[in-house]
């Protein structure tokens, strides 16, 4: 969600993110003549195991519990959970088949509604 909405304390992988994006776009612009579809996928708070460490590390930081830190952040997700792995993966699924025939310089996120950015 950060090539949308900058993260705290994280200068450098909230600049390196928005290159991606504009890397993306411009190879977008540059391979669309050959058929060739370019898009970034944004995740939100997906499920994963490194999700669950980054809570483990904001949970001993701020002396709570890891299931405070994961309702804490719950509810800021308009949908009121962490993603699952396969909700992701579905998006990845579709923009890589051959359903997708016009997609192409995006980015998407799989934030639950998280970002409050454009």
């Amino acid at each position: 969600m950060s090539v949308k909405q900058v993260l705290e304390n994280l200068i450098l992988s909230n600049t390196f993110r928005m290159g991606v994006v504009g890397l993306s776009k411009t190879l977008s612009q540059e391979l669309g003549k050959d058929n060739i579809l370019v898009n970034v996928m944004g995740p939100g708070r997906i499920g994963t195991a490194r999700i669950a460490l980054l809570d483990k590390i904001r949970a001993e930081k701020a002396g709570i519990t890891v299931e405070q830190v994961v309702e804490n952040t719950n509810k800021i997700i308009p949908l009121g959970r962490y993603g699952y792995p396969e909700e992701y993966a579905r998006l990845t699924v579709f923009l890589c088949s051959a359903a997708n025939t016009y997609i192409t310089g995006q980015t998407i996120l799989v934030d639950g509604g998280m970002t409050k950015a454009f």
